[in-house]
């Protein structure tokens, strides 16, 4: 790497980020799609410092991994407001309200893309499960893997509703959750899951609680709107302190709740 490289990346960051604060876009080509490719960002909740002590909220006792995206979903957040890039990166309205009506607030964390991104298809997340959770964990959810990446996750939650969430839904059952953790005998902990026989159904709960795998997501290894319209790649890494990462950068997302969907 030559001086001139090496002195344009050290420079990425803080360029990406007056570029943001200063709203200036990014039409005139400001920073250049090689810059944003050596970039990912992660947007994070929270209330309080605490929260944002590591690059998914509440740590890797309650998320392993952390959902980041890669130069092309950061590019959006230059481009359009902090509300509709939510939406790309696959927020839904009605997750954004609650979190903003329980005082929470985002940040949009940006930093050098690691080599340890695992790109968020089917097959990437089931490699970091293999890897990183039991095997009596490992060994249920790919036994559902092919169901898993052939039927919807609406089908798979209609069958949950008339089994062990008795008529809940996993966003329902998601949001008895406080500090990720919910006495609800319905929210797929660790310890449920391996307590359980672990239907197809009572896996994606836990996929869904417990690795953050949501209704949007369809293994593409890219990111969903609501419309059902593939947005921004998106990957998988390990949920670690963001003291720990070099360059490591909190941008404030300001959402007005006015702006948001009224029936989401």
């Amino acid at each position: 790497m030559t001086s001139e490289t090496a002195s344009k990346k050290d420079n990425t960051i803080e360029l990406f980020t007056k570029i943001f604060e200063n709203k200036l876009g990014n039409a005139d080509g400001l920073i250049s799609n090689e810059q944003l490719q050596q970039m990912a960002g992660r947007v994070t909740r929270g209330s309080n410092e605490e929260d944002f002590e590591y690059l998914q909220i509440y740590g890797p006792t309650v998320r392993k991994f952390a959902w980041v995206m890669g130069g092309d979903g950061l590019s959006v957040f230059l481009e359009e407001s902090n509300l509709d890039a939510l939406r790309s990166i696959g927020y839904e309205d009605r997750s954004t309200r609650r979190i903003l009506e329980n005082g929470q607030h985002y940040r949009l964390g940006v930093f050098y893309k690691s080599t340890e991104c695992v790109s968020a298809t089917w097959e990437g997340v089931l490699s970091l499960i293999d890897t990183y959770y039991p095997k009596p964990i490992s060994i249920k959810i790919r036994r559902h893997s092919d169901a898993l990446k052939r039927m919807s996750f609406d089908d798979i939650e209609a069958r949950a509703r008339l089994s062990y969430l008795r008529g809940a839904s996993y966003f329902d059952v998601h949001g008895f959750a406080v500090g990720g953790h919910a006495t609800d005998p319905r929210f797929m902990s660790e310890e449920r899951f391996l307590e359980c026989e672990g239907t197809l159904e009572e896996t994606r709960g836990f996929l869904y609680h417990r690795v953050g795998v949501s209704r949007l997501f369809d293994g593409s290894g890219f990111t969903k709107d609501s419309n059902g319209r593939l947005c921004v790649s998106e990957y998988l890494q390990l949920n670690i302190p963001v003291r720990d990462i070099p360059e490591f950068r909190y941008l404030d997302l300001s959402i007005d709740t006015a702006d948001l969907m009224p029936d989401a």
